[in-house]
């Protein structure tokens, strides 16, 4: 999800964070910077193993609008890395969230920043948030939740059982370390994790549940990579698609910046930097929400889970207009991981979708856009631009409310289907639809894509690829299309049912 509310750092607006290291284009960028800025402890060092999922984990440069965009951002590198293409304006939508106290009935469409949008803070309704309504973590009414955005996106999906825990009760410091178990037991696996994650206080955060969603890009670890038990010295390396962006000062030191469409230190930009990737020692990635409020904590943390507390909490819809809070048990830790496309079969080989480039209309011409390499690994063409609404500072961190869809870019992809034998014959399948209105709610604006039988329902698929394997990998491409299309690949055996 997005920030909840506005972050005022030094006299500048800002809103989500990351770092690792500067690659090409800000040397000295990354999350050390950000960190001291807060003055926090400089992040860990290297570790002996690295457990990372199935398909590397790029980072996403988000939208700071209507709230912002860090759970449909989650969501989407969750996708490409599973073969699909769906913007964070098609990704709202398709989560199918409507107005009104009903959950999965009907209503008119929240559209993009709830059904008025003329505040910002609308749209807590409408944004792509962790837990679900039953759950008892939120409000009442309906909103965007992961479970329904993922099934309607085509993606299977599981969610830490944050009422029950994992293998012992989400609460205590035992909570904790049964939650980052899960986490790094899904990552093992290979799968996509999503956390949320509390904001130093001095940095925005407000909420006592979660701030913000990010995504695990790996965990280093001194101990066997396939133990999923807890240890403290296990690091969690998050990618929080560039919520914290940097402008070097006259005097040469890094300060806090807007956040404007196209990253801060992309291409030839050597004053500006977008960190991506945050490390934290398990044992020291857990505070509660007034430890995450004082003078020197770390950017991010993990809530210290309580069940035995009552908070106030505005994650989720908590009232009619979005705008609201609730009381709830808690707080807990909340997560899911996305394990592939939606196969009950088990048919599918992995797909994998890269962006090789993009290009934007500039005064009637098409212009590329730069490659951000501010990361390791970087986010490369990883983000849209133009952005929803007005470009930093007009309407940056969510301070505006629009539903009006930017600008489409030029996109180019390559698909690469993974863990085939060679001589053996496949069909990789595209599914396009065009960009979703917002008119479908519900599970009803779930995409009509297969789940099962792919081969029998060729005639679904708007391209067939037909190939035999000639190693244990096969790209196509390049694949052109507009952002505000919605492109899915799925590989079977030609000989599949």
């Amino acid at each position: 999800m997005g920030f909840r509310g506005l972050v005022l750092i030094v006299g500048v607006i800002v809103f989500m964070a990351v770092g690792h290291r500067a690659a090409a284009s800000a040397p000295g960028c990354g999350q050390a910077p950000v960190e001291a800025l807060l003055g926090a402890p400089a992040p860990p060092g290297p570790s002996k193993f690295y457990i990372v999922p199935n398909d590397t984990v790029t980072p996403f440069y988000q939208w700071e609008n209507n709230n912002g965009y860090c759970g449909e951002v989650s969501l989407m590198s969750a996708g490409l890395s599973n073969g699909q293409w769906i913007s964070q304006y098609n990704t709202r939508m398709v989560c199918g969230g409507f107005f009104g106290p009903e959950t999965n009935g009907s209503g008119p469409s929240l559209l993009q920043a709830g059904n008025a949008p003329r505040r910002w803070h609308a749209s807590f309704n409408a944004q792509l948030l962790v837990e679900s309504p039953s759950q008892g973590l939120s409000g009442p009414y309906d909103y965007d939740w992961a479970a329904r955005c993922a099934a309607n996106a085509g993606l299977s999906l599981v969610q830490y059982p944050s009422n029950t825990g994992y293998l012992a009760p989400n609460s205590g410091l035992a909570g904790y370390k049964d939650f980052m178990s899960w986490v790094k037991a899904q990552t093992i696996a290979g799968h996509q994790t999503v956390i949320g994650v509390l904001i130093n206080g001095m940095a925005g955060g407000i909420d006592p549940q979660y701030d913000h969603i990010v995504t695990v890009i790996k965990i280093g670890t001194n101990h066997s990579p396939a133990d999923a038990n807890y240890y403290p010295d296990d690091v969690l390396y998050l990618e929080d698609h560039g919520a914290f962006t940097l402008r070097l000062t006259a005097g040469g030191v890094w300060k806090y910046a807007a956040n404007p469409g196209i990253p801060p230190g992309a291409g030839g930009d050597v004053k500006g930097c977008t960190p991506y990737i945050y490390r934290y020692r398990f044992d020291a990635f857990v505070r509660t929400r007034a430890q995450e409020n004082a003078k020197g904590a770390p950017v991010y943390a993990v809530v210290m889970p309580d069940a035995g507390k009552t908070i106030r909490t505005i994650t989720g819809n908590t009232a009619a207009t979005g705008d609201g809070r609730v009381p709830i048990n808690g707080p807990h830790d909340v997560a899911f991981a996305i394990t592939g496309p939606i196969d009950p079969q088990g048919e599918t080989l992995p797909v994998s979708l890269v962006i090789m480039g993009t290009s934007s209309l500039v005064k009637g011409k098409w212009v590329a856009n730069p490659a951000d390499e501010n990361s390791v690994p970087p986010a490369m063409y990883n983000y849209e631009n133009p952005e929803i609404g007005f470009d930093a500072p007009v309407c940056d961190y969510g301070a505006c409310a629009t539903n009006t869809q930017p600008d489409a870019m030029k996109m180019m992809f390559e698909a690469t289907v993974h863990g085939l034998t060679p001589g053996v014959a496949y069909n990789l399948y595209e599914y396009d639809f065009p960009e979703q209105t917002g008119a479908l709610t519900g599970t009803a604006a779930a995409l009509a894509i297969p789940t099962g039988d792919f081969n029998a329902q060729s005639g679904a698929a708007s391209y067939v690829r037909p190939f035999v394997a000639t190693g244990a990998s096969y790209t196509f491409g390049p694949i052109v299309r507009s952002s505000r299309e919605i492109v899915l690949f799925r590989a079977v055996r030609a000989d599949g049912p």
